[in-house]
This record gives C-alpha cells, structure tokens and sequence, in this order.
C-alpha cells in the first residue's frame, strides 16, 4: 500500500528549485512506494510573469496562492502527510503551514536561507519580513530536509529531526561539454552575480556564454533560458564558472548551477562560498577564486590546457555520479518521508 503525499511547491516545473528539489524526484519517489500529488503556489503564467519578465503584480499573486492552500486545506483528508517546499509565505506567515501541521504530519524542505531578508528583493517583502515565522514551521514540521550543512545548523537549533539532503542532477540527461566557451546558467536575479566578472573576460579578451532568463547587461553571447534546450546548450561550454558574493544569503545556496557543469564533465572555477567550497575541489574537480587577479589565472590556465580541463571535468562528472545523482538524492528523500 503506497503512502499518498501531498507535495506543496514554490512554483511550477519551470521554477528551479521546485524542479530539482521536488518535480525530478517523483518517478523515483513512486518506486520507493510514495505516490505524489503535487499542488504548485503559482502556475506557468503567473510565474513566468514574475519571474522570467517585469510584468507581474506580487499581490495577485498573494491572493491566487492564498486561494489555492484554501483548497489544498480541503483535501488534506486524502492524504497521509504534506511536504512543503520552502514555506507558503516564508518569512512572511506561518498560518496556513500551521493548520496543516495540525492536521497531517508535514515534511518541511528548503534549500535558501529564508530565514533572512532576500538581498536585492522586493523593498516591501524585505520590510515585512519575520524570521520568527521560519522559525515557527521548523518547530511544527515533523522532519525538516536542508539542502546543505549551512541551511541545516540554522533549523537544528528549532527541530530535532534535521536531515541535509544535497540538490540532484540526472546525470543520464547530461551530455560531456564538447566546446571551449567559458559559460554561466543562472536566473534574472543572479545576473548580478556574473557581473562582477565583466573586467575579468575583457582582460581576457573573451565573451562569455550566458544562459539566463534574464538579458545581461554586460557583452556576452546570450542564450535565453529554456527548460528543452538548457542541457543542449551547456554541452557547448568548455569550461563552468560560478562567483558568489560570501553573505549569508549566498553562503545558504545548493550550487545546482556547479553540478549541472560537473555532470557535463566541465571544470569549474567558482567562489569558495557556502556549498561551492565543498562541490568544487581546488585542483581535483575545478579552481577556488576569489580575486579578479584568481580569476583571470585560472581561467587562462583552463582555456591554455585540453588536458587539465578533461581531467578536472571527469573528476567532477565522477563525484556527481556517486553523490548527486538523482536516483541517488531521492532514495534518501524517500527514506525521510516513509520514517513520517
């Protein structure tokens, strides 16, 4: 007999962290016994609206999640347990995770630290933030699945029931880098992020391959993100690069962006911020930099040597088949749910 579980996601399939920390486990999670229903916050029009362009009004989005939870809250007899994907309303209200805990048993899951104001959010959401609703579904959830060590010190310290569980990639899906571009994935809002690298590539005299769903403001060979191309396009890169700002905000973040490049066997040169110091291994899977003058170097020694590059890139390839490879991450996920 299965486990029926309702699984309440930020947003839709094209929202990262609801495809990888929920929508790419559920095949698997099937076969452990655990048969999914998942009710996303918001749907592919809204979403892309506020996310992927300019045009969307938070507040009607407010008011569609609000209805949607109502009714989600009138079907909980039809299921066993509920797990949430980083909060209704993080930081904002626990109301609605508060009535379904009393109810159902519920698994909470978050992979950013949404116990603190978003940097470089919305004005208002940053002013309305409260850290003690976070704190308030950590106490409630029956078990709490962090995504990385960061995340889980912070919720050990409101439950006893903590397990890290790291972001996960379908290797199967992800085929060997072929080209020599030096590349970057990301969203609208880390754009910024890249940014700060725009000196670097001009010293070296190098454009780089952005995929995003936001256009840089900055030279760059843009590619739009897409969900059908976005693995056909890494494929092209030669090399991953990820800098990060070291604030607690960005010290909170899972790194999806350096496993997808580690399984199309690229090397990476990343900021050694947060989970990044971990995934990426200095000489072994990729480089640590932190100044434009690290930066520069290790890029150019990459772009100088076929062989460092192949070598770093199946070293890296290797460590996501035996630690972040899907099948792999939801066996432990289902572990988590099946013990609730």
């Amino acid at each position: 007999m299965s486990v029926k579980v309702l699984c309440l996601t930020q947003g839709p399939l094209a929202a990262p962290s609801s495809r990888y920390r929920v929508y790419q486990l559920l095949p698997h999670l099937k076969t452990h016994g655990l048969d999914c229903v998942v009710s996303p916050a918001l749907d592919d029009d809204t979403y892309r609206r506020l996310y992927q362009t300019t045009g969307g009004s938070r507040l009607a989005a407010f008011n569609a999640i609000r209805r949607q939870r109502q009714q989600d809250l009138q079907r909980l007899s039809d299921f066993d347990l509920v797990w949430i994907q980083k909060g209704i309303f993080p930081g904002l209200t626990a109301s609605l995770e508060c009535q379904i805990a009393a109810r159902r048993p519920i698994i909470f899951d978050f992979d950013d630290a949404i116990w603190l104001p978003r940097h470089g959010g919305n004005p208002i959401l940053r002013f309305l933030h409260r850290e003690s609703t976070v704190q308030k579904i950590l106490r409630r959830a029956a078990a709490v699945i962090a995504g990385n060590n960061f995340l889980a010190d912070y919720a050990r310290q409101f439950s006893g029931n903590v397990t890290v569980i790291p972001s996960a990639v379908e290797l199967a899906r992800y085929r060997r880098g072929t080209g020599t571009a030096v590349g970057w994935i990301g969203s609208r809002s880390t754009l910024p992020y890249l940014r700060s690298l725009a000196p670097v590539f001009q010293q070296l005299g190098i454009t780089p391959r952005v995929i995003a769903a936001g256009t840089p403001d900055f030279p760059a060979d843009f590619r739009p993100w897409q969900m059908e191309t976005e693995v056909a396009e890494l494929a092209q890169l030669g090399i991953g690069v990820a800098p990060l700002p070291d604030n607690p905000w960005e010290r909170g973040k899972c790194a999806v962006k350096i496993l997808q490049y580690m399984a199309c066997g690229l090397p990476v040169v990343a900021t050694p911020v947060g989970v990044q110091r971990e995934l990426v291994r200095d000489g072994i899977t990729g480089f640590h930099a932190t100044t434009p003058a690290e930066w520069r170097d290790r890029l150019q020694q990459l772009l100088n040597d076929d062989a460092l590059r192949q070598r770093l890139g199946n070293a890296g390839r290797e460590v996501v088949a035996q630690s972040y490879d899907l099948p792999v991450v939801a066996a432990q996920v289902a572990k988590v749910l099946l013990a609730v």
